[in-house]
């Protein structure tokens, strides 16, 4: 429900970045042995082509995948990578009160201020985003959306009755009393962060299986504007990201445009934002 922006120490943040580095190249050659299609959102897709990397204050890597390879992705990286992460999903830990898969490194932590309430362990990871079917009909896709938006924020209240509030004055105190009393009558009536996501994920699955032309996040904050065509997506192409080779879809700019407008220029220190870590441990 929001972010906030934090200024970090050049060297941590680096150094974070680095470790994240590590996870994504972990990540792709899993992908790579399985065959497994992947491309860089959001803020990691903008980075990999505005600046052949990170976005110079930006603190994590976003991923998304098809939801068919997203299901293989969970099943082996177990056996795959195991050792070094774990995977984190309200199905995983039922104390987990959010709708984004994570995979993490073990031994780290990584707390941002708007999740330090949350009861699991939270740690160095990357974000990996299933794509489903949206339908083409725009009163279901709107009815999609909006089901898949109110679930989400269910889950994140679930968890939490104070999140931070993109508003102010009277707006903000009334949005953060019903806030309250939702998180409240959640827990009143033991309704678990395990149940809301099992039904997200119904929703999100809803078309899956008939003929669709666009696919989407469902789980992204811009949900609404993060849809791509097979013919956009396809075939992937490779662009730098540091010292990776990373995928990107082949009409980036399409996709890029469509999520952020002028996404080539810089913003203003006053829009940019980052996960403001709230407790960041490195584990060694």
């Amino acid at each position: 429900m929001g972010k906030t922006y934090k200024s970090y120490d050049p060297e941590i943040l680096k150094k974070l970045q680095n470790t994240q580095l590590t996870i994504l190249e972990d990540f792709i050659k899993v992908c790579s042995k399985y065959n497994l299609d992947y491309f860089m959102l959001g803020g990691s897709g903008i980075g990999a082509i505005r600046h052949h990397g990170f976005i110079p204050w930006d603190d994590d890597i976003d991923v998304a995948m098809t939801r068919e390879h997203y299901d293989i992705f969970l099943r082996v990286m177990s056996e795959e990578i195991g050792d070094k992460y774990k995977l984190l999903t309200p199905l995983i830990d039922k104390r987990y009160a959010c709708n984004v898969t994570k995979l993490q490194k073990r031994g780290t932590k990584f707390v941002p201020e708007l999740s330090k309430n949350l009861k699991c362990d939270l740690c160095i990871d990357i974000d990996i985003f299933p794509m489903d079917n949206i339908p083409d009909d725009l009163k279901l896709r709107k009815a999609q959306l909006r089901n898949t938006w109110i679930l989400s924020k269910l889950l994140y209240l679930r968890g939490t009755g104070s999140p931070i509030i993109p508003l102010t004055g009277m707006k903000k105190k009334i949005a953060a009393i019903l806030c309250h009393l939702i998180h409240m009558v959640l827990v009143l009536f033991r309704v678990s962060p395990r149940w809301i996501y099992k039904r997200l994920q119904k929703e999100q699955k809803k078309y899956n299986n008939i003929e669709c032309q666009y696919k989407c996040p469902l789980e992204v904050t811009m949900a609404k504007r993060a849809y791509i065509s097979q013919d956009e997506m396809y075939p992937l192409i490779k662009v730098p990201f540091e010292n990776l080779e990373v995928n990107m879809p082949h009409e980036y700019d399409t996709y890029l445009r469509r999520l952020f407008g002028d996404y080539m220029t810089m913003p203003p220190v006053e829009k940019r934002v980052n996960h403001c870590p709230y407790i960041l441990d490195f584990g060694e």
